[in-house]
């Protein structure tokens, strides 16, 4: 029988300290000289991005710096899940002093999570390879979730909306949906939104089938090592 997958607990810290930090430095530089909810709002803005970053960004590299784990894509999926829970301690109490109704907050919420699904699936990947080029250009793959699509996209001549819609984009898109004039998201948000999380779902489940078959094939090296070496 299979051991049971340790809590996350160095992740849980890490990540607790990272929205400290996050907080820290958010308040003090657009702290207001009156609070109120509309005075509050850059400073929990700019908390929700940097801690953003820290889940698709400083979390794929803390965790592809490591060495090789176990039962990689399950690892992969409880840490998904702690982060995905402290995301939810991060966004709805911050909206208390914001002007963000309901459906606002849930769309930036969502947003967030479709870019940790993505991440999820290419960090499984990732650790399961020992090729330090493999873990390389997965740490890229995540940079890439956190820094948006568009960018790439335009650079290569690919600006088309319906085009660029179909992919998560990260930072810009987050501060986008968060400074949109309309207090409601629209059709176009959530359709975006929506095609996003379709491709966010698909880039994860191909990291689980690499992981899936890159561990395969090392237990497979390591049982033709052992196999040589006793018949040897």
């Amino acid at each position: 029988m299979s051991a049971a997958i340790e809590p996350p607990r160095g992740l849980v810290l890490a990540a607790g300290g990272w929205i400290i930090a996050s907080t820290l430095i958010a308040f003090p530089l657009q702290m207001p000289l009156y609070l109120a909810p509309s005075s509050l709002s850059p400073a929990i803005v700019m908390t929700v991005l940097m801690c953003a970053a820290g889940m698709w960004i400083a979390w794929p590299l803390m965790r592809l710096s490591q060495p090789p784990r176990e039962r990689v894509v399950w690892c992969a999926i409880v840490d998904a899940l702690a982060l995905a829970c402290l995301w939810q301690l991060l966004i709805w109490p911050l909206r208390l002093g914001t002007a963000w109704p309901i459906e606002r907050t849930l769309l930036i919420d969502l947003h967030g999570i479709c870019g940790l699904l993505a991440v999820t699936g290419i960090i499984a990947a990732g650790q399961a390879m020992r090729s330090s080029i493999a873990r390389t250009a997965a740490m890229l793959a995540c940079l890439l979730i956190g820094v948006g699509f568009q960018l790439p996209l335009a650079a290569i001549g690919l600006v088309h909306p319906n085009l660029s819609s179909w992919f998560p984009s990260g930072i810009p898109g987050l501060l986008a949906r968060i400074n949109s004039p309309a207090s409601l998201p629209d059709t176009v948000q959530w359709n975006d939104l929506l095609h996003a999380s379709i491709v966010a779902s698909v880039i994860c489940a191909l990291g689980f089938l690499i992981a899936i078959a890159a561990s395969r094939a090392l237990d497979s090296q390591s049982s033709a090592v052992a196999i040589g070496r006793r018949v040897g």
